[in-house]
């Protein structure tokens, strides 16, 4: 997929492990500096952090302490405001069940499976958005 730098992008990483978050935002503003990553420890602090900003797109983490990418991505389709913003799961399962039940019953946008790149996310990314736009 094409980079698009022309377009300035937000995005929310939500994990509970604080070297992840570092990796996954610092890869992403790699792979396209005009992209402003802002990060969330955990549940709460990313409902607080999305009542208070416009992000473009959340990737979230599946399993964190204090609540789950799947109570994230239910609170965001629950509310009208947040229903077409991109979601993106990330995980260490593979398991091809839990995947197809993120997207069918969470209404997730795109799934990661740990380890992956930071272009692959990005390319994850870029097509949720593609797919959410021309919806």
């Amino acid at each position: 997929m094409n980079i698009d730098y022309s377009r300035e992008l937000r995005i929310l990483v939500v994990d509970d492990v604080q070297v992840h978050r570092f990796l996954m935002s610092s890869g992403i503003e790699r792979v396209n500096p005009f992209v402003h990553v802002e990060q969330a420890s955990g549940l709460e602090e990313a409902i607080a952090r999305l009542n208070d900003q416009h992000f473009d797109a959340v990737v979230c983490d599946w399993k964190m302490s204090g609540g789950d990418g799947n109570s994230l991505v239910k609170w965001m389709r629950a509310r009208a405001n947040y229903r077409r913003v991109p979601f993106i799961m990330i995980s260490g399962n593979a398991d091809n069940e839990d995947i197809i039940r993120a997207f069918m019953e969470f209404g997730v946008d795109a799934y990661v499976v740990k380890p992956f790149s930071a272009k692959d996310l990005y390319d994850k990314i870029m097509a949720a958005l593609h797919k959410r736009k021309s919806a």
